[in-house]
């Protein structure tokens, strides 16, 4: 009888747990040894392919959901399937080509791009996408710089030294000219550079705000006012979009899963601190990163991989953005654990290096010129 070396026998191993896993993310249904028989393509007995997936039984990486029905991926399973893919995918040419199309789109219209940026997650992978933007506790001001991008809408860039970036679009009821914005912005950074964010609220509204005769630039100030206290108070730090997708995918009917995200989504605090955690841990292995070039860590959590016991049948995939040297954020997609991983991986990698560069772009923006 012949036998196989041991690098061999574990390559196949590997290829028929890809399949296996590839096969139910793709279908949703168990996979057969019958199956891999005839549509794997692997070339070997099916004795041998049941011994294969007994053995990956045996390892944890697969398991039956009934005596007689075929394998499903255990977290073990997906993880080793996500290794493999973390090696070798990249997004292909034409969705990242629509991708740019679609952030140049967003680029124009400069509203909300947190938010966008999360929907476009969204539409995109058919899952929940989120963005969070780091917390702005204990930071200080590099520089606010306002910038008319017509009559009647106005966008705020803050640069903490932290390497933190916050913009938001102010829509106005009264329209403001473009010099008397810039002369805004050049007197508002004289007075609050190195300033504590907490204190810009107060700080705006005594200095700026009751002084103000331009009914524009008062209506501007109060937006700015109410902006820094909803950022003083961590408010509007997470963005999450296209929860819908996951109710309407329930696998199985299973209601609890409905209810498990619905009650972690009412308690905000332990998602975002979940997030915190995915940032952390992204921030740290980018930092590790050694060689030339812009690269990003894709993290990616499986089932109980996660800390919250609702997403035992959920992964998180995840990426840090950074703006000078500094992680200022995580952009991520939400999904079942029966979800096509290369293409999610390389969504959300192309998608961080996108914001970026939009971010970067906007930071050398020369606003006092």
């Amino acid at each position: 009888m012949r036998v196989l070396k041991p690098e061999v026998a574990q390559d196949r191993k590997e290829k028929i747990l890809n399949w296996v896993v590839y096969n139910y993310v793709s279908t949703g249904r168990p996979v057969s040894s019958e199956l891999i028989a005839e549509e794997g393509k692997f070339n070997v007995s099916s004795a041998t392919i049941r011994n294969i997936l007994k053995e990956l039984e045996e390892s944890g990486h697969l398991y039956q959901a009934h005596t007689s029905g075929g394998r499903i991926p255990s977290d073990k399973g997906y993880r080793a399937y996500v290794d493999n893919v973390l090696k070798m995918q990249r997004l292909a040419a034409a969705e990242k080509e629509r991708l740019e199309h679609e952030y140049e789109r967003r680029e124009e219209q400069l509203d909300d791009f947190l938010k966008h940026t999360s929907r476009m997650l969204a539409d995109t992978s058919k899952w929940a996408g989120f963005v969070m933007s780091a917390d702005t506790d204990l930071d200080s001001v590099k520089s606010l710089n306002l910038l008319s991008i017509g009559p009647r809408n106005v966008l705020s860039v803050l640069f903490a030294h932290s390497g933190l970036v916050k913009h938001a679009t102010f829509s106005l009821g009264h329209g403001v000219d473009n010099v008397s914005v810039r002369a805004l912005s050049m007197r508002l950074n004289r007075r609050l550079k190195d300033l504590p964010i907490a204190d810009l609220p107060q700080l705006i509204f005594k200095e700026f705000l009751v002084k103000e005769k331009d009914k524009g630039l008062e209506e501007l100030l109060k937006k700015l006012v109410e902006y820094f206290r909803g950022l003083a108070k961590g408010e509007d730090a997470l963005y999450l979009e296209g929860l819908s997708r996951i109710y309407s995918n329930l696998e199985d009917g299973n209601i609890e899963d409905m209810r498990n995200i619905s009650r972690l989504l009412e308690e905000k605090d332990r998602f975002s601190g979940l997030l915190r955690e995915r940032l952390r841990d992204c921030a740290v292995k980018t930092k590790a990163l050694t060689g030339p070039g812009k690269r990003h860590v894709v993290d990616v959590t499986i089932g109980s991989e996660n800390s919250l016991k609702e997403f035992k049948n959920f992964s998180l995939v995840s990426s840090s953005y950074w703006i000078n040297g500094k992680a200022v954020g995580l952009v991520g997609i939400l999904g079942y654990k029966r979800m096509e991983y290369p293409r999610m991986i390389s969504l959300v990698d192309t998608v961080s290096s996108m914001m970026e560069g939009m971010l970067g772009e906007w930071e050398s923006i020369d606003f006092e010129e």
